[in-house]
């Protein structure tokens, strides 16, 4: 596999991650101002945002690798 193919497929998996975690960022915003219990929401929330940041560490080298 060449690292722009790579760089795409983690192109893509920022974006999937990114998607799920607004969508999980609008139902704690929901839930909280409902008044209800959001620990486990925002805990699940914490694991996409590391998630996300490794995968941009990733995608950074990748970039890196290509262009160098």
């Amino acid at each position: 596999m060449s690292r722009e193919d790579e760089l795409a497929i983690v192109r893509d998996q920022v974006s999937i991650v990114a998607e799920q975690a607004a969508r999980l960022f609008d139902v704690i915003n929901v839930r909280s101002a409902r008044g209800w219990d959001v620990e486990t929401y925002e805990e699940k929330l914490a694991l996409l945002e590391s998630m996300m940041w490794k995968l941009h560490r990733r995608q950074s080298r990748l970039k890196a690798e290509t262009t160098a």
